[in-house]
């Protein structure tokens, strides 16, 4: 299996977090490890794709503006 790029997970993470999702949740349902997770959720907040929301476990979520990401993500790998 060749490995994933940076796109691919990053759309696995915000489509996980579309119903919102505590990081052991991320980490098991797009088969990456603490360590990526931990590199991938930072640069993901602060670019305003997902955000936290911390009760009563601290959750990630998608924002609209990682919708967006997803939906135009989708339709371009879809004419590759």
């Amino acid at each position: 299996a060749k490995p994933r790029g940076q796109l691919k997970i990053i759309e696995e993470i915000l489509t996980v977090a579309l119903e919102g999702a505590s990081k052991t949740q991320l980490v098991y349902r797009t088969n990456l490890n603490f360590k990526s997770i931990r590199r991938y959720l930072p640069i993901l907040l602060e670019r305003g794709l997902i955000a936290l929301k911390e009760s009563p476990i601290t959750t990630y979520v998608t924002t609209d503006k990682g919708k967006d990401f997803l939906s135009h993500y989708r339709k371009v790998r879809k004419l590759l």
